[in-house]
């Protein structure tokens, strides 16, 4: 068993939530070192969030290395985890490739939109002893309309798909599975079935752990989620909004 399922294991085993905060820089990146944030994502929500786009389509390669860089010379404590952006999956080759130069700037973990079609992709990384972090339900890179931004798994179809991909990616042998805008029903059937660390993102309370976005904790994003919550209202700080969201997960289930 590799050093982090290890790790979320034993959170999951004592009932320990997972507290995952996006972030794209080193002054951010600090800052949660030092208030034990569990694990901090360099997203491709950089997309919108860094760059002002609509979405997440235009983030490159470079830009992922280049931000995960950044957050990397704060790391002590934390797991961190970077996105695989669009189009970096089209062939194992170039994905195996390229998971290495984030492994090498000192990324622990990469994190896949997993679809059907990259089953042997993530089968060929995670053989090459890179960690994986497999992304199941609103796939924002694979987003086309507005009105793809929506809960999925309601239906008995999205149901049936995104459980059997649970346990698809569980066989693979991921590192952890994130759910995103998942029915909560169906987030907790997920939790409690695969022998995987759950972390959700609108997709209710009953996965092991949370992950939010840094801005919208602080209330500084142009188009926040509705699932959202500006924490940093009523605080004294960024710090203590910041350790409000922590507390908040930690306190999750007891």
């Amino acid at each position: 068993m590799s050093k982090i399922r290890e790790k979320f294991n034993h959170y999951v085993a004592a009932n320990n939530q997972i507290v995952c905060v996006t972030c794209y820089d080193a002054s951010f990146a600090k800052i949660l070192d030092d208030l034990k944030i569990d694990i901090v994502l360099v997203g491709d929500s950089l997309g919108m969030v860094i760059k002002g786009d609509e979405d997440t389509h235009s983030v490159k390669k470079d830009e992922i290395i280049y931000h995960t860089s950044c957050v990397a010379k704060s790391k002590k404590n934390f797991l961190l985890m970077s996105d695989m952006p669009i189009n970096s999956c089209k062939d194992k080759d170039s994905a195996i490739i390229f998971a290495k130069k984030l492994l090498k700037i000192n990324a622990d973990i990469v994190k896949i939109e997993y679809q059907d079609t990259h089953k042997d992709i993530v089968k060929e990384i995670i053989s090459e002893n890179i960690p994986v972090c497999g992304h199941l339900g609103f796939l924002p890179q694979y987003a086309i309309k507005k009105e793809d931004i929506r809960v999925y798994g309601k239906t008995q179809l999205e149901h049936d798909k995104i459980l059997r991909q649970a346990k698809e990616l569980e066989n693979l042998g991921v590192e952890i599975i994130l759910l995103e805008c998942v029915d909560k029903k169906l987030s907790k059937l997920i939790t409690e079935l695969v022998n995987v660390p759950v972390i959700g993102i609108g997709s209710g309370e009953s996965c092991n752990g949370q992950v939010q976005v840094i801005y919208d904790i602080i209330g500084i994003s142009n188009n926040p989620p509705k699932f959202s919550k500006n924490l940093l209202e009523g605080s004294a700080s960024i710090q203590e909004a910041i350790k409000k969201f922590h507390d908040y997960v930690k306190n999750l289930n007891t």
